[in-house]
């Protein structure tokens, strides 16, 4: 397996592999995701990130073939004086295809993510993992990951 940071002929295989996870979330929780609209919908968004400050977006491929990404990011809270003033990584994305999952592919990519917040001097990593997702919150138990908090939500109408 190959690790390497996304450039643009990546786009279609990245798209392909965010409608297959847009397709979980949205069958998951309908009320928090757009349903999933083919794969040109979310492009100009993954796009942006290529080249976004503070963002590394990592490939994982096999025998030329994509596998898996994870896109991350870089926060400082420096404007709420009641929060300690940590240099966050938060991963935002991370998708493995499913023909390749339970291979460690995952843990690879978080892995890499890892090296480059602590290459960065950040503090800790975060990530959101939705609450009907059982396995992706067992593998993130697995990996060192706690519940820091918790999301909670009211429907209005």
């Amino acid at each position: 397996m190959n690790l390497r940071i996304a450039v643009e002929k990546d786009l279609e295989c990245i798209c392909f592999l965010a409608q297959q996870i847009n397709t979980q979330h949205y069958n998951g929780a309908p009320h928090v995701f757009a349903e999933p609209e083919g794969l040109h919908r979310d492009r100009s968004y993954w796009r942006s990130n290529f080249s976004a400050d503070n963002t590394v977006f990592i490939i994982a491929e096999r025998n030329d073939e994509i596998t898996g990404f994870v896109l991350a990011s870089i926060t400082e809270n420096t404007t709420v004086t009641f929060l300690q003033k940590k240099k966050l990584c938060r991963v935002r994305t991370i998708v493995v295809s499913d023909e390749y999952q339970g291979q460690g592919i995952g843990k690879k990519l978080l892995e890499a993510v890892e090296l480059w917040a602590i290459g960065e001097c950040v503090d800790e990593m975060r990530l959101e993992v939705m609450a009907f997702n059982d396995g992706a919150q067992q593998f993130y138990d697995t990996l060192g990951f706690e519940t820091q908090s918790r999301i909670l939500s009211k429907k209005l109408n």
